[in-house]
């Protein structure tokens, strides 16, 4: 049987300045059978999606070099012409991209869309189709994929993040494609959201025989949607074998701390989580990307060389005398059995947009409907929901950065409601409050140091001179993880987990009392996952930090936090301590919840 995708010894390499190369794939080989579904597997900057859009034949080659080759159905793409290639996709094979936002046009219709991509195709392959075949064939596929036909005429930004997926996923195989790449499908969905997905993608193969090549960072996905994984690192294929084989004894070390890193339901909450080391990051002017050195799998969260810069943490925050805690130090809250409320909401409601009418909005959007919700010193409170639930919301309201509509809003016994208003008293909340953001991209200044990230709280808040807000950046760096010597470089000169780290050590610059974690690991590798939230073990417990920790990952809400609360449409449907909310789920979404994830 002719395999529905061939690749054999293929090597990408991205053409730099001066004539110099980076490979981002080398030697790849592997096959796919009609209607089996292999997963492409590794940490960002593995190769997969290199090798995924080489597949398509969508590479640059006037910026890229391609070598080796790729066979859909026999045919080759490695080579050929641009009018060969184009007959190919759509036809043959289709791409399903990581983000459907971004990919679907917001100037058409996804009704005229998916028409235009049957229309067109069929052009290149020589046939020709009527408006109202693909109009038609466009409602049809709509409708299969779980979207009311009605909703032909609607734009994407009107669709939530999973039925913009679904279109893509039409989209892709409204053509009847022997081969889909579907690029991290997934990534950016909640589990419940992310299940329907993957189910859905499943059903689809059934019916049509489609060969599907899953490329992902989240081995969970792959033990419960493909038939054989392929793990990759540093460009290159390491391991390859059927999914359930390599999940439960796999041979090659790598493969087994990726698997590990991650935590799953299953996972003994509060242990340290297995991490693979990454190499000393790239320089200014060199390249970071496969990272091609040795690994080590490990039980701390990074090098030995920042437990020492940990151990040494209560002299390094007491030469600091000019930043102060504002209330009952570390100690005291490590040391206290008795958790005592440090923020707190009651009966808090958010709304955006409308006309205010008396005490009411109309036409509003009830963003958080009557939420109470607590903190103790010390302790960590997962805040659990799917996107549009008010998880975020609720968390800038306790940050100071969203002004409720009503209801009560503490920290320490103050109320802080006004918060968002006031200046004054925003820039006090600050010195005990401080966040953590989801995207460590788009939350640090590109054209700051991270010497100048790092200390901008100090420079506001303290009277610390040029020379002590460096240091005690040093030391902060060296606290997370990092080196002192990283304080002139820039950004984009780090991974995406030693950017949430230089988040977490600006965060972490005057010694606050509650951190406000939104989303902080959803973006990373699971490896990188599990570095950072060691690090954040190890920082709660030595700095005795509160954190509400939000996020739509139930097993890592598990493993990280002391306590739940599950929100849905702006409410908290459930709370209770850890064990109880995930072992005896009284509410009927939070078992949907838990059931969508295991």
């Amino acid at each position: 049987m002719t395999p529905a995708l061939s690749v054999r010894d293929l090597t990408v390499s991205f053409k730099g300045r001066g004539g110099t190369e980076h490979t981002a794939v080398e030697g790849l080989s592997f096959s796919l059978a009609p209607g089996e579904v292999l997963g492409l597997v590794g940490e960002s900057g593995s190769g997969k999606s290199t090798a995924g859009l080489a597949a398509m034949g969508l590479h640059d080659p006037a910026r890229t070099r391609v070598s080796g080759s790729v066979l859909v159905g026999g045919e080759e793409v490695v080579g050929a012409p641009d009018s060969a290639v184009r007959a190919l996709r759509g036809s043959r094979i289709a791409m399903v991209f990581q983000d459907a936002l971004a990919a679907l046009s917001p100037f058409h219709t996804v009704g005229a869309q998916l028409a235009e991509a049957y229309r067109v195709h069929a052009a290149a392959a020589g046939a020709g189709r009527r408006r109202a075949d693909a109009r038609e064939k466009a409602l049809a596929m709509l409708e299969r994929v779980g979207i009311p036909a009605a909703r032909a005429r609607d734009y994407p930004h009107r669709f939530s993040g999973g039925m913009r997926q679904r279109v893509m996923i039409a989209m892709a195989l409204i053509n009847s494609p022997d081969v889909v790449v579907a690029d991290e499908p997934t990534t950016a969905l909640d589990a419940r959201v992310q299940r329907q997905v993957l189910d859905l993608l499943a059903e689809l193969r059934e019916e049509s025989g489609t060969a599907v090549l899953l490329i992902t960072h989240d081995v969970g996905v792959v033990a419960g949607t493909c038939d054989r994984m392929l793990v990759m690192r540093g460009g290159r294929g390491l391991e390859e074998g059927p999914t359930r084989k390599l999940l439960n004894d796999a041979a090659h070390p790598y493969t087994r701390a990726l698997i590990g890193a991650a935590p799953t339901l299953h996972t003994v909450p509060g242990t340290r989580l297995p991490t693979i080391d990454a190499p000393v990051p790239a320089q200014a002017g060199e390249s970071g990307g496969a990272g091609r050195g040795p690994f080590t799998v490990t039980a701390g969260p990074i090098a030995a060389a920042s437990a020492g810069a940990r151990q040494g943490l209560s002299a390094a925050t007491a030469s600091c005398p000019a930043v102060e805690s504002g209330g009952a130090g570390p100690a005291a809250a490590v040391a206290s059995p008795i958790r005592r409320p440090l923020a707190e909401v009651v009966d808090l409601h958010v709304e955006f947009g409308g006309r205010r009418s008396g005490r009411s909005r109309r036409g509003a959007v009830h963003a958080v409907r009557g939420v109470s919700l607590h903190i103790g010193a010390g302790e960590t409170l997962g805040l659990v929901g799917e996107s549009g639930s008010g998880k975020s919301t609720t968390a800038r309201v306790l940050a100071g950065l969203q002004r409720p509509t009503s209801g009560d809003v503490r920290f320490d016994g103050r109320d802080i409601s006004r918060a968002a208003a006031d200046t004054r008293l925003r820039r006090e909340l600050s010195r005990d409050v401080q966040l953590v953001f989801q995207d460590p991209y788009a939350s640090l200044n590109p054209r700051r140091t991270v010497e100048e990230i790092v200390t901008t709280p100090l420079r506001v808040h303290t009277a610390l001179g040029r020379a002590e807000r460096r240091a005690r950046a040093a030391e902060l760096l060296e606290q997370v993880g990092l080196r002192a010597g990283d304080l002139p470089r820039y950004p984009h000169e780090f991974s995406g987990g030693q950017r949430q780290r230089i988040g977490m050590a600006r965060a972490l610059a005057l010694r606050p009392r509650l951190i406000v974690a939104d989303e902080p690991v959803s973006a990373l590798d699971v490896s990188v996952q599990a570095q950072v939230l060691n690090l954040l073990m190890d920082l709660r417990d030595e700095l005795g930090l509160s954190l509400l920790f939000v996020s739509h990952d139930l097993a890592v809400v598990r493993h990280f936090c002391d306590r739940v609360a599950v929100m849905r449409t702006g409410r908290v449907v459930e709370s209770g301590p850890r064990d109880e909310v995930f072992g005896d789920p009284k509410a009927p979404y939070t078992r949907e919840l838990l059931a969508a994830t295991m």
